[in-house]
């Protein structure tokens, strides 16, 4: 009768232990999912960001504010003489340049 009681007990603990690790196990995995689901969310916020900073027009906004300005005319300068040049394809031996257009 000792023998089975104990036996009784000694399941009863054992089951109070798997049940309270699994409680805590559970817990744990609410508490990764949520932070989970949080730096998702700061991810995308800054995959947002990016992509804002990244356009033609934030990106000409900001190299204005450095003091950059777009170039009216290209000019080329020949080191052998020193000359600058406006047209670079009136000159003998010099390539295009492709996408220019004085």
């Amino acid at each position: 009768m000792l023998l089975l009681i104990g036996l009784l007990g000694g399941g009863l603990i054992c089951l109070l232990l798997i049940n309270t690790t699994l409680a805590q196990n559970s817990f744990q995995i609410t508490q990764m999912q949520q932070k989970n689901a949080a730096l998702t969310q700061q991810q995308q916020i800054l995959q947002q960001e990016t992509t804002q900073e990244q356009s033609p027009a934030s990106i000409a906004a900001r190299a204005e504010k450095l003091g950059m300005r777009p170039v009216g005319r290209l000019r080329f300068i020949d080191l052998k003489n020193g000359r600058i040049y406006s047209q670079p394809a009136t000159e003998p031996g010099v390539p295009t340049v492709p996408g220019y257009t004085p």
